[in-house]
Parts: C-alpha cells; sequence; structure tokens
C-alpha cells in the first residue's frame, strides 16, 4: 500500500521521508524535487532529481518559481520524471520506489500522471510526499496519506520506517 506524507510547506515533509529511509541502502529508487537556491530566495528552479541526489547540476529543470505565478515544464515530468520512475520499477533490485513531492505543477505532465498512477497499483511498495491539500493528485488513490506537523515528524518518520521495513520485507532496525 503506498504511502505519502502530507503537511504546510517546510514542516518536515522530504526530512522525515529522508529520515525513514537512511538505512534502506541501494533498494531505493525514483525521484525527487530540489530547487536551486534557498527557501528564503525568491524566484528559483526546481529540478527532478534521481532519489538520493541533492545537487540541482544532476537534475532537468522542472519549473521556474517566484515572480508571479509558476511556470512549470510538464515535458520534464513526461520525459525525465517517467524515466526515472519506469526505471525503479524495471529494476528488480529495487524494493521501494520513491515520489518526492507531488504537487500542482505536473497537473498538465499526462504520461507523468499516468505512470504515477500505473506504479500506485503495482507490486511495488511506494512512499513519497505530496502537496499539502494533494494539489492536482486529490482525486488520486494515494494509499494512506500521513499529515506530518512539527510536533509528530519524528515520530513518525521512526513510524514510516518500521511500516515501509515490513512493506520491503526488511528486517527491523537495529535500536
Amino acid at each position: 500500500m503506498p504511502i505519502f506524507l502530507t503537511g504546510p510547506r517546510g514542516v518536515g515533509k522530504s526530512t522525515a521521508l529522508a529520515k525513514a529511509l537512511a538505512d534502506f541502502g541501494p533498494g531505493v529508487r525514483g525521484l525527487v524535487t530540489r530547487f536551486d537556491a534557498p527557501r528564503e530566495v525568491r524566484e528559483k528552479g526546481l529540478y527532478l532529481l534521481p532519489w538520493g541526489a541533492s545537487d540541482p547540476v544532476f537534475g532537468i529543470l522542472s519549473a521556474r518559481v517566484g515572480g508571479g505565478r509558476p511556470q512549470a515544464y510538464p515535458e520534464a515530468f513526461d520525459g525525465e520524471g517517467v524515466r526515472l520512475l519506469r526505471s525503479a520499477s524495471e529494476d528488480p533490485a529495487c524494493r521501494l520506489i520513491v515520489v518526492d513531492e507531488l504537487g500542482f505543477l505536473e497537473s498538465e505532465a499526462l504520461s507523468f500522471r499516468a505512470e504515477v498512477l500505473r506504479l500506485l497499483k503495482g507490486p511495488k511498495p511506494v512512499a513519497g510526499v505530496v502537496r499539502e491539500g494533494l494539489g492536482a493528485w486529490g482525486d488520486a488513490p494515494l494509499g494512506e496519506v500521513w499529515t506530518v506537523t512539527e510536533e509528530n515528524r519524528d515520530e513518525l518518520a521512526l513510524r514510516l520506517e518500521e511500516r515501509l521495513r515490513a512493506a520491503c520485507n526488511l528486517p527491523r532496525a537495529p535500536v
């Protein structure tokens, strides 16, 4: 069953997901989005990267934000986003697929949306982050959606790790 984290911007959704998956090793694949500038910088680019990467130089520009309405590039989601997700689903060594994060920017990326929906019904566990209010994903079968708060994010990361270890048939983490 897929599990997605949601909550207010900046509350630590992606951090909780990364903390939960810190000891999973190379069997985790998928995608992550990262800005090319700190949060306080108004205008910046949003890049699609392979899960585990953090430097936007290794990604594909998927949107520009700031200075008005965000400009999404659906072709980035439909190209690189689909490639990353399909590669994860077809890799026999991949035990868990990560999608960090889903929101409104990919609303016109129809191939990407179809690929995410296909994965949600597939045999491999899926975990991710979805924009608060679900963005363009309000009608998608996302499975369980857990709300992250400042008060629960550390405990929630531990709970998520435990659930995902069970879903991936991994032993419990050493205490």
